[in-house]
This record gives structure tokens, C-alpha cells and sequence, in this order.
């Protein structure tokens, strides 16, 4: 693991002080916070409610006083938490104390309790392995009986280093022995099923779930084939220094690239222009746009993958849809 982060350098992740993302890390992180929140919150077929984490009290009153505490019922947080998880990786980065979570707390019957439970263990593992260049690493733990009323499992990335928990499920039977603050006359009829998202470790180990070392037989430095949805940037021009005297055309060429480049911005794409192909693949992108002369008598520019280094020719006129699709926003 330390070699991956090495490699990727600072500009993702760096351990030696806690989860201190660099510029394209947070890019990353607050991906993968949007599509947690768009599958959590926004997906669910019943309500889930955003709430401080020191105003669930309150929160609770205003949603009985509007009369919509009808079960499920679900309790959305994001929260730094002190909980220490990944113990064989936090004794090696000792500052690794406080990380982002994110908590969906399901209150649910006891008669839908059980079913619930499995059925977010199942959601959730699938949601983790959709993003993952090898999906089978994502497993379930051995189920912990904490007490009677008490279950918890985890979701685990596995690497030849080891493994990195990146969800924890709970299912607690009696509400009343964990002071929820949710009025009712009848908590024993009450379950509550909790699925806490450890983001920052999440975005941990999908660095180096996409992470590809440098081949032995080349120097060229290592890629990341993250998927698309959580790519920082998902495509790249690089636009090169005006050379009139070499090529009369360079200038067409460039404000071809640059009037794509602010096309696909306005339609909410990420993308990044640098003067050299070099720039662009340290910043790992997936796609990458060139434009010859021929881009300019017919419109066709030539778009590189960096996940199978093959080139597909797409019209100007198509490439917002084409990258659209690509990244199944």
C-alpha cells in the first residue's frame, strides 16, 4: 500500500497525517460522496432524511409534528468519526483517528427487520463491487453477534496487503437498549437497521483497488483505471505551444480544442487542459481528445482511452453525448 501511494504521489492521497487528500483526491472523495448520497438518500423507496448528527432529537420532532415518520423511516448523517476501523493499517499511520462517514439509520418493524438487514447487505456489496475494477474483491466479514439483539457485518476490499473495511451493517432489535430518540409506545416493536459508509477508507481502497504498477520494460510511470464515475477528471486535452512556423494550423487547432473543452465543461463535465500528453496521463484520465488537420476540414477528433489505449474517431458535434455515455452520467 505504501507503494501505491507513492506512486499516485500526494496529488491523491497522502497517510502520514490523517486523510489529507490532495487536489485530485478531493476530487475523488467528493465523487464518491455524490454517488453515496444519490443511492443512500436520494434512491430508497421510502423518506431519508438528512440531519446534524447533535440535532437528531430535533430532527425527529419536526418529522412527527409533519406526520411523516411512517416506516421505514430513514436517518441520513455524514460525520467525522473516531471510530477506529483497519487497526493493521492505522498501527502503521498513527493519525489515521478521524475519518468521514456516512450513516443511513433505518427504522423499520420487527416484522421487516431481518429481511431489511439481508437486503442491505446484498445492496450494499453490489453498489461497493459496481465501481471496482475487480469486483470480487469486495467480500462480506464473518457476522458478529455483539449481543441478543445486536448483528453487525462488514464489507472488506481484499488486497494481497491485506484487507480495508470500507462498510460497516448494523441491525439492532430493540431500540431501547441503544436510547434512539425516536418517540414510539411500543420500541419493542421497533428494528433499526444502520449501514455506516467509511468514505475516506472507501476512497482508500479504490485507489488501490484501479491502481496498475509501471511495466518492468518501461519506465513510464503507473496508471490508475479508476471508473469513470469516480475519475477526478474524466477527460483531458493537451494543447500544444503555438508553432506557426512548423504548422500554420496550430492555432485553429487550439482554439478547436479549447472551444470542446468549454463545451463539455457547460454541460457539467470535468475536464483539464495541460500542454503536453505527459501532463495529461499524470493526472490520470481516462480520455484524452487530439485534433490534426483533418479535425478541422471534416470535424472528426480523435478520443484516446487510457484503459485500453485504443482511439475512437467522434464528431464535434457528438462528443458531449459520447463522453456522456462513456461516463453513464
Amino acid at each position: 500500500m505504501e507503494k501505491i501511494l507513492k506512486d499516485l504521489g500526494s496529488g491523491f492521497l497522502n497517510l502520514d497525517r490523517g486523510f489529507l487528500f490532495g487536489p485530485q483526491g478531493k476530487l475523488l472523495r467528493r465523487n464518491l460522496e455524490e454517488l453515496w448520497y444519490r443511492h443512500c438518500v436520494v434512491m430508497p423507496p421510502y423518506n431519508v432524511f438528512l440531519s446534524p448528527t447533535d440535532k437528531l432529537n430535533e430532527t425527529f420532532d419536526k418529522l412527527q409534528s409533519f406526520d411523516v415518520v411512517d416506516k421505514p423511516l430513514g436517518i441520513a448523517v455524514l460525520e467525522n468519526s473516531k471510530y477506529i476501523c483497519n487497526p493493521d493499517i492505522v498501527s502503521t499511520y498513527s493519525k489515521l483517528n478521524s475519518h468521514t462517514v456516512g450513516k443511513i439509520s433505518i427504522i423499520t418493524d420487527s416484522s421487516e427487520g431481518k429481511d431489511l438487514y439481508h437486503r442491505k447487505q446484498r445492496e450494499r456489496k453490489v453498489w461497493w463491487r459496481k465501481f471496482s475494477r475487480e469486483p470480487s474483491r469486495f467480500k462480506f466479514s464473518d457476522v458478529k453477534k455483539i449481543n441478543k439483539n445486536k448483528d453487525t457485518i462488514d464489507i472488506t476490499a481484499e488486497f494481497p496487503f491485506g484487507s480495508i473495511v470500507v462498510e460497516t451493517i448494523i441491525y439492532q432489535q430493540d431500540i431501547r437498549k441503544i436510547n434512539y430518540p425516536i418517540k414510539t409506545n411500543d420500541a419493542t416493536n421497533i428494528h433499526l437497521v444502520e449501514h455506516i459508509t467509511l468514505l475516506d477508507w472507501g476512497c482508500l481502497a479504490f485507489l488501490c483497488d484501479a491502481y496498475t504498477p509501471p511495466t518492468s520494460s518501461s519506465s513510464s510511470s503507473c496508471e490508475l483505471k479508476l471508473n469513470f464515475k469516480l475519475s477526478p477528471y474524466k477527460i483531458g486535452f493537451f494543447i500544444q505551444p503555438s508553432t506557426e512556423e512548423l504548422d500554420p494550423k496550430s492555432q485553429e487547432k487550439s482554439r478547436l480544442l479549447l472551444y470542446l473543452n468549454n463545451q463539455l465543461k457547460s454541460k457539467g463535465i470535468e475536464t483539464i487542459v495541460t500542454k503536453t500528453r505527459e501532463a495529461i496521463e499524470s493526472f490520470q484520465v481516462p480520455l484524452i481528445v487530439t485534433v490534426d488537420d483533418t479535425s478541422l476540414q471534416n470535424g472528426i477528433v480523435q478520443v484516446w482511452s487510457q484503459l485500453t489505449t485504443l482511439a475512437e474517431s467522434v464528431h464535434i458535434t457528438n462528443l458531449c453525448n459520447y463522453v456522456l455515455k462513456r461516463c453513464n452520467i
